[in-house]
């Protein structure tokens, strides 16, 4: 039997599952390559943000004198309950020692004749997989920056942790001389960091790294 023009019933039902066939593998191979756009642009993401916590993080050290052996300033929120120094600079936690500024920006000098500052601490380390800087400021009038507290404990004169990074993965401090040895985080020259995250994409781990190296100041 055919079609009045032409075709027959058994010709147009090969060519519709043809051109159904076609249009599955075209679909198929779109949906293949949206999906593997996804994955790298959400890896190529990934790497970004951790790049940008990582600048972050060494903006920091560039500016420091040191890094510091335990927090000079008392931190009532430190990890360990009644001691408020107890954070430690080691391989999961960096303790900084900054120069303190005034609202305007002018480093504040505890013997100005020797150009010796004030010091904040800036304390980066991870808490269920976020990477946080926490600000323990010097205990001194004029001081431009407020101590910062844990999320669920800031107020307005203790504005909470900044958060650098979730879905972190690993999180390490690296103390160097300036040979590139490992040293005591307080004869450190330079500091070496490595951070890395990951997040699901159609059920797969999406995961990126990225290492960077600061040399401190050291006023």
């Amino acid at each position: 039997m055919k079609h009045q023009q032409g075709f027959t019933i058994v010709e147009l039902m090969v060519a519709i599952f043809i051109t159904t066939l076609i249009t599955i593998v075209i679909t198929d191979y779109m949906m293949q390559n949206t999906r593997s756009s996804i994955i790298t642009s959400s890896q190529q993401n990934i790497l970004r943000e951790i790049e940008q916590s990582l600048d972050e993080v060494a903006t920091d050290i560039r500016v420091s004198a040191n890094a510091d052996t335990n927090n000079r300033n008392a931190d009532p929120n430190a990890p360990t309950n009644g001691d408020q120094y107890s954070w430690a600079s080691n391989a999961n936690t960096l303790v900084l020692a900054k120069a303190a500024q005034t609202p305007g920006g002018n480093i504040m000098f505890s013997d100005p004749q020797h150009y010796v500052t004030h010091k904040d601490n800036l304390i980066y380390f991870v808490k269920n997989g976020t990477l946080y800087r926490r600000r323990v400021a010097a205990p001194i009038g004029g001081n431009g920056n407020p101590t910062t507290c844990p999320v669920n404990l800031a107020t307005s004169s203790c504005p909470k942790d900044r958060e650098l990074l979730h879905n972190v993965t690993n999180w390490q401090v690296e103390y160097l001389d300036g040979n590139n040895a490992a040293v005591a985080p307080t004869n450190a020259r330079s500091v070496r960091l490595t951070l890395s995250a990951a997040e699901k994409k159609y059920g797969k781990l999406q995961s990126a790294s990225y290492t960077t190296w600061m040399v401190f100041r050291n006023d």
